[in-house]
């Protein structure tokens, strides 16, 4: 930078919108720290449509997250676990293997805590500590709680991100059946909507929403965000539950008939949804022979899926449950599918080479207390707030 300011020709000869270009290419953390650099790049950076620019470019280059829940060797333990237990999130370069730093460390003590779930490539960790619930963004490492719902039969819940307006949505289901007249559950979904918005502050209750199409299901099972859409597909629903973020429409979406990815009762922890190569994808693992089979929904309004991979797991293992696909683009020819798998290292499958390689740190011990996760991570000016 000194050599430049030297020269008649330096950085701050360019463009505004070249200036623009070459800034958005660099993440969050670093843009935070060009702010101080003078009044014109803090308005720069500060200015929406830059923000937006930036967005738009995070989309095509993510990174691999991962979230460790650890416990110390020397922990102190009680009837309901340790009492102290510690989350370490990380982010990686896929692309050269290079682990791009610790964004957060979380230490929680007290014997009630519950445990951490992440919403799908939306940068956002979720973790219970008794009835209290808690939202960390790991760009801006703001830690906000979330609002008691009115209702104790919690279904699941998703989270979908709104790029154009920069917003988040979380989805939660529960039974009122359950809560109102059935200690066991009527099998009937209602549905709250808590909306996230730059800036903040989080929102003190939940909303309700009233147009849910009648689903008779148990617990959401997997999800995964396309085009401004959620889709959900439930333990015992028959049925792929579709959900547009930005008017709030439910409708209702077939599953593939193609005999390969065909869904019955007793097969749901098989199925898992996701997005791949911009399309919505349905994953299914025959454990007997395994393989897993992705169908890709090629014509949404005429609901026409197409068989798109078969791909052979023999050497991760026979004994595995997956948790949940990923898809990271390398070249315009070739990515790798991230394979979440339940207490072991996830895998990435390259689609090109036909081959596997696992992350995740090879000395991690995993057990009950002790588990890592793994998603997409995406740079974005994001500030969650306070409820």
């Amino acid at each position: 930078m000194e050599r430049l300011e030297e020269g008649h020709e330096g950085i701050q000869c360019l463009s505004v919108d070249l200036l623009s270009n070459i800034l958005a290419r660099l993440p969050v953390r670093l843009l935070g720290q060009l702010m101080s650099v003078s009044k014109p790049w803090l308005a720069l950076i500060s200015d929406p449509h830059f923000r937006k620019l930036h967005r738009y470019r995070a989309i095509k280059s993510p990174k691999l997250l991962i979230v460790k829940q650890a416990t110390p060797t020397d922990r102190i333990s009680s009837d309901w676990g340790p009492l102290h237990r510690s989350l370490h999130m990380y982010t990686m370069d896929v692309s050269n293997k290079d682990v791009c730093g610790t964004y957060y460390t979380k230490g929680i003590t007290g014997r009630h805590y519950n445990g951490f779930y992440m919403f799908p490539s939306t940068n956002l960790v979720c973790y219970r500590n008794g009835v209290w619930e808690y939202v960390c963004n790991l760009v801006t490492k703001e830690v906000s709680s979330l609002p008691r719902s009115s209702f104790r039969s919690r279904r699941g819940r998703v989270c979908g991100y709104i790029l154009a307006t920069n917003e988040y949505k979380i989805v939660s289901f529960f039974d009122p059946d359950m809560d109102l007249y059935h200690p066991k559950g009527g099998g009937k979904l209602g549905c709250e909507i808590l909306t996230l918005r730059d800036g903040g502050p989080v929102p003190c209750s939940w909303r309700q929403v009233e147009d849910l199409p009648q689903l008779a299901a148990l617990m959401c099972r997997s999800s995964a965000q396309v085009n401004g859409s959620m889709y959900m597909i439930f333990y015992r629903g028959n049925t792929i539950l579709s959900f547009e973020l930005e008017n709030e429409k439910f409708k209702n979406l077939g599953y593939p008939q193609d005999g390969h990815t065909r869904h019955r009762a007793g097969n749901e922890e098989n199925v898992i949804l996701a997005e791949l190569e911009g399309f919505l994808c349905l994953g299914y693992y025959w454990k007997q022979f395994s393989v897993m089979t992705i169908s890709m929904l090629a014509d949404l309004e005429r609901e026409i899926w197409v068989k798109k991979y078969s791909i052979s797991l023999y050497e991760i293992g026979k004994e595995i449950m997956i948790l949940g696909l990923s898809y990271l683009p390398l070249t315009n020819e070739n990515g790798e599918i991230l394979i979440k798998l339940f207490g072991s290292r996830a895998v990435l499958y390259n689609i090109k080479d036909k081959s596997f390689r696992r992350v995740g740190d090879p000395s991690f011990v995993y057990d009950h207390y002790n588990y890592e996760k793994f998603d997409l991570y995406f740079e974005r000016f994001f500030i969650l707030g306070k409820q």
